[in-house]
């Protein structure tokens, strides 16, 4: 059946392919998935076909390019995204999307159907606040606001999943018992996904799982529906009719356009991904930890098979200060709460510009570090006494890995 499905889907020789093991040839496929342009409905490669009415971008690899690297969130001097990998998030206090335009502004379209408008960005002292040129459908409502998210680097992060909860749990301190001004919390689900309640994916760690973030990402990045979100027009409100009404690429009632088969093998390509591989000197080690920085963006943590996930982060939400929040919190995450950012990859992302942060705002270490504040400002304050040498050396090691 894997087979089979590449040489239908792709029409690729499986030479090599057949020569390697079930869950190398599930890779494979995936990446083959994850690469591929999806056309609209209806259209003669029925497994290929679906995207939109309403989307951001044609394929996976358009917005995680380099192999499931971080998106472009570099500005043209107009002010709008160049490129892909900026997307503008739309919420409210409540979790819901915005009665007209839902979870996502997409800015592309198939005939027929009003694009929803055009992102703009304005800087003003380094901060980037997004606007909506164009808006097809009229105001956002009063309750909705606004925000800039950048597509992350997928590469390693599948071993989130192989920390177990009660790892996670372990370095909750909400109420700051030990002191030292950190007060990270797990973000709990509503909905439990493959057993865990416990948010590891997502700026805000709003999904549990793999499968959940993609499942999301095709729903309102692609207009494809998923076994997870088996809507076919994607994040088309009841306001948008033209857009429900549009041909949808799934073959019976019920069906999604994006079946089992093909989403477990993009979730397996994405959970095989490599960490990015770094080599960081120890000087800069013991700066990162005595400096706090390592309090949150923890090196590693224990995954249930007894190995461990690489990664710089311990998965808890922070408040990270007025500078980074957003405009309004959701259920479960505050407006300045975000998960702690894995550093895994973030030479790969100064070596290509595109920026750091959720919003892709500070385009080097240094600038991601001044904007640390909240339960971060002791740590930033250790970092502005540094003297210039070690300021350096520290600098130097969050960028190379």
């Amino acid at each position: 059946m894997r087979a089979a499905l590449l040489v239908a889907v792709f029409g690729l020789g499986l030479v090599a392919l057949a020569q390697a093991d079930d869950a190398g040839l599930d890779r494979a496929i995936g990446k083959a998935l994850f690469e591929r342009a999806w056309v609209p409905a209806p259209s003669s490669t029925r497994a290929n076909d679906g995207l939109g009415p309403l989307f951001d971008a044609r394929s996976c690899a358009a917005c995680h390019p380099g192999g499931a690297g971080r998106g472009a969130t570099v500005l043209e001097a107009q002010g709008h995204p160049e490129g892909l990998g900026l997307v503008l998030s739309l919420i409210r206090p409540d979790g819901a999307g915005d009665p007209t335009y839902g979870h996502r502004l997409e800015t592309m379209t198939l005939p027929g159907v009003p694009a929803e408008g055009v992102i703009a960005v304005d800087v003003k002292a380094g901060r980037r606040i997004p606007r909506i040129e164009e808006p097809a459908y009229g105001p956002l409502d009063p309750a909705t606001r606004i925000s800039l998210r950048a597509a992350p680097d997928l590469r390693g992060r599948g071993r989130l999943e192989d920390v177990t909860d009660a790892a996670i749990l372990a370095s909750e301190d909400p109420d700051d018992a030990d002191g030292d001004g950190i007060r990270g919390h797990a973000r709990r689900l509503a909905m439990p996904e493959h057993g865990s309640s416990i948010g590891r994916f997502g700026w805000k760690a709003s999904h549990a799982t793999l499968e959940s973030q993609a499942s999301e990402a095709f729903a309102l990045d692609l207009g494809l529906a998923t076994p997870l979100r088996l809507e076919p027009w994607g994040d088309c409100t009841e306001r948008q009719a033209a857009c429900r009404n549009a041909p949808h690429g799934r073959e019976a009632e019920g069906e999604p356009e994006i079946g089992e088969a093909i989403m477990q093998r993009i979730v397996a390509y994405l959970r095989g991904l490599d960490t990015p591989a770094a080599t960081p000197d120890r000087r800069g080690a013991k700066l990162f930890a005595s400096t706090g920085c390592a309090a949150c963006h923890r090196p590693s943590l224990a995954t249930g098979d007894g190995g461990s996930a690489a990664l710089f982060t311990d998965i808890l939400l922070h408040d990270m200060g007025e500078g980074l929040a957003d405009p309004v919190g959701v259920p479960g995450a505050a407006a300045g709460e975000w998960r702690t950012a894995p550093l895994a990859g973030v030479s790969q992302a100064l070596a290509r510009g595109v920026g750091l942060l959720h919003d892709g705002r500070a385009a080097d270490v240094a600038a991601a570090v001044f904007w640390h504040g909240g339960e971060a400002s002791i740590a930033r304050a250790r970092f502005d006494a540094l003297s210039p040498r070690e300021r350096r050396a520290l600098i130097d090691y969050v960028s190379s890995l």
